[in-house]
């Protein structure tokens, strides 16, 4: 920003840190003589770095870039607002105007760093017991967790008087007037305000390759929350709740073996040696989704009003996945027990208060290598993607005002089978 900035703002946007201390303590203990029970744990606190993107709504901001929307949006003649001659020949096309144009208000700003802006902050830790059940069986049993600070994410700075409060008058069509500065309309500003806090318990089992076979499964059952992606300018808290990334139960399971072939030799080893089947297996449960309005009732401009929900019980409306595809697809929960917010409110459901379809998914590989010289060989494959062919549904409806609302509209991918023919040498 060198000199031309503000007095009392920061030339880079935001102030410098310097201060950023990130300790980090683990440990091991063997609980039994033999060495086959041992206990391990951890914890650290970590800074994280920035997604390059933020940093770019500093390139239309002053001082660095001053950028001004000086003409409404209409390309064919951005002149005639004006009154203003085009002075560019017809085949350069439309330039912008001279100095003598006036911009309009209200001016956009589209991107600011809070003043105070600090790099994200992670704190994990980590409680883990393992045993070895045989030569190559392991398995364990582990506790882990974050708490998250100062998390990136956008926020309106330039809001509007808190229509809750101030509602008489308040119209969808006055929203720029309420504004403490009318002659500004929306600011985006990038703040590190946002916090998370994840726990699991991990349950692992793996058999260490050997003897051509190999096998790793594991289950999680966690939780994560936050309270990211405002809907309420007025209240953080408000959008406190399950976050967009949520999985309660993710099971996973994946294997290589390697076929033994016995003792064979000549065009009987060509044939019967050297195939390798893999395979890997996914369940897991649906991501979470909010119910929005889908109307500005609460006059903010913001555009994340939540539903009001009239039923007695969440779990109610879940109508579940017992069903057929077809009738998943036309109503996947109850779409009755949710209406538009009342004027001057945010709505009364929660955050991802329902959960998308289940998640199903099987890959297949079927592998051939075959010895053509003492140094070079040929390997054949065979992959099967989704190999049963399920139906992973996609995201429903979750706009009550929509006339499909509730519907569901997309799918994962169906099977799809991949050959390939590789040389090694």
């Amino acid at each position: 920003g060198g000199s031309n900035h503000d007095p009392g703002c920061a030339p880079g946007g935001s102030y410098n840190n310097l201060g950023n201390f990130g300790p980090r303590l683990g440990f091991a203990y063997k609980l039994t003589e033999d060495g086959r029970t041992s206990l391990r744990g951890g914890l650290g606190y970590y800074y994280t770095g920035m997604d390059s993107h933020w940093y770019n709504v500093m390139v239309d901001v002053a001082p660095f870039a001053p950028r001004f929307d000086f003409l409404p949006s209409d390309f064919l003649d951005p002149y005639g607002f004006q009154g203003l001659p085009n002075p560019f020949p017809a085949q350069y096309g439309p330039k912008l105007p001279g100095p003598e144009a006036t911009f309009l208000t209200p001016v956009a700003v589209y991107g600011l760093f809070q003043k105070d802006f600090v790099l994200p902050q992670v704190g994990t830790w980590n409680l883990t017991l393992e045993r070895q059940l045989a030569k190559d069986w392991v398995v364990r049993g582990s506790y882990v967790g974050n708490k998250a600070s100062h998390l990136n994410g956008d926020y309106k700075a330039d809001r509007e008087f808190n229509p809750a409060i101030y509602g008489p008058g308040a119209t969808p069509d006055n929203t720029q007037q309420r504004r403490l500065y009318p002659n500004f309309s929306t600011i985006g500003q990038v703040t590190s305000v946002n916090n998370s806090h994840h726990e699991a318990l991990q349950l692992n089992i793996e058999r260490r390759f050997s003897h051509g076979l190999s096998l790793l499964a594991n289950y999680t059952w966690s939780k994560t929350i936050d309270d990211i992606n405002w809907t309420d300018p007025f209240d953080r808290k408000f959008d406190y709740g399950k976050s967009n990334d949520d999985i309660s139960h993710n099971f996973k399971l994946s294997n290589i073996w390697q076929i033994p072939s016995g003792r064979l030799s000549g065009l009987a080893a060509k044939v019967l040696g050297g195939w390798e089947l893999n395979s890997i297996w996914i369940w897991r449960g649906g991501f979470p989704f909010s119910i929005y309005s889908g109307e500005d009732n609460s006059l903010t401009g913001v555009g994340k009003d939540r539903a009001d929900f009239i039923g007695s019980s969440i779990s109610a409306v879940e109508l579940g996945s017992g069903r057929s595809h077809g009738a998943m697809v036309q109503r996947w929960f109850d779409t009755s027990k949710f209406v538009p917010n009342a004027i001057g409110t945010f709505g009364n459901s929660g955050k991802n208060i329902l959960r998308r379809p289940k998640f199903f998914n099987a890959d297949f590989g079927v592998l051939k290598t075959t010895k053509a010289t003492e140094k070079t060989s040929v390997q054949f494959r065979a992959e099967f993607f989704n190999a049963f062919n399920n139906v992973n549904l996609g995201m429903p409806d979750n706009n009550v005002t929509s006339g499909t609302f509730g519907q569901i509209f997309s799918a994962g991918s169906p099977r799809i089978l991949q050959f390939a023919l590789k040389f090694v040498f």
